[in-house]
């Protein structure tokens, strides 16, 4: 039974959630179990695309749907998700820290090498340091997981799906890179759907690919144009279900 005098969390945006994603919520449902304490994993949502990290509108590579029916899998006491509003967003680190120990009873933190946080990502894991003894807790780093030599991050991985290199990303995601149905408009009859520019997932580059809908696999092709992506399916198809792309096609 978890100790209700503290937790552990493992703290994150897990967008496109990856290998190195694993290695960082494992150690903390490990640590978890180690201390007695409640498992508690934090993700993060932006509430208005002008708060987002990035200035250019960046896509998501899981829709909130799958990427938290990836994190339900580990099986941790608790899934929050802080949304990063006109308030939180303009927390200091300190209080941010403060809100992880008053709300979530903090004792352990796990978080990646590359984590920042608090306005304007001040804040980072030399700061989790600095306030341990102040806030009476303890903090962990997860290196850097590589592949190939190079840093496995959602950047990464990201920058292979705008590659079309789907078959790279596939090996550093826990799951096969997948389009959620709820972000796309399909037509059965065209057997065709539409994704908007205004969409917030990632679209990879035109091209044809192998997908998986169901239990069928299907050629799928991606033309597109000044509103968005036509995704066009090479057979009738049979239910409308997640995309799952296998690999892009010769």
């Amino acid at each position: 039974m978890a100790n209700m005098n503290g937790s552990c969390v493992a703290l994150g945006n897990f967008d496109g959630l990856h290998i190195g994603h694993d290695v960082l919520i494992r150690r903390m449902i490990d640590l978890s179990y180690e201390t007695g304490q409640k498992s508690i994993i934090i993700t993060f949502k932006f509430v208005k695309n002008d708060l987002k990290k990035s200035s250019m509108n960046m896509k998501y590579i899981n829709s909130p749907n799958k990427k938290f029916e990836i994190l339900k899998s580990y099986q941790a006491d608790e899934i929050v998700e802080i949304e990063l509003n006109e308030t939180v967003s303009k927390y200091s680190p300190e209080d941010f820290i403060k809100l992880l120990v008053e709300d979530y009873k903090a004792k352990n933190i796990v978080v990646g090498y590359n984590f920042t946080f608090g306005y304007r990502a001040a804040g980072n894991i030399n700061t989790l340091r600095e306030f341990q003894d102040k806030y009476g807790y303890s903090v962990e780093e997860i290196l850097p997981v590589k592949y190939n030599g190079i840093a496995v991050s959602s950047t990464l991985i990201r920058n292979l799906l705008n590659e079309g290199k789907i078959h790279e990303a596939n090996k550093l995601l826990m799951n096969k890179y997948t389009m959620d149905m709820d972000e796309i408009n399909f037509n059965l009859d065209k057997n065709m759907g539409f994704v908007s520019n205004k969409s917030s997932i990632l679209v990879p580059p035109d091209g044809k690919y192998m997908v998986r809908m169901g239990e069928r696999e299907y050629l799928l092709k991606i033309v597109s144009n000044k509103k968005g992506a036509n995704l066009i399916f090479n057979q009738e198809v049979e239910e409308i279900k997640d995309i799952v792309f296998i690999d892009k096609a010769s």
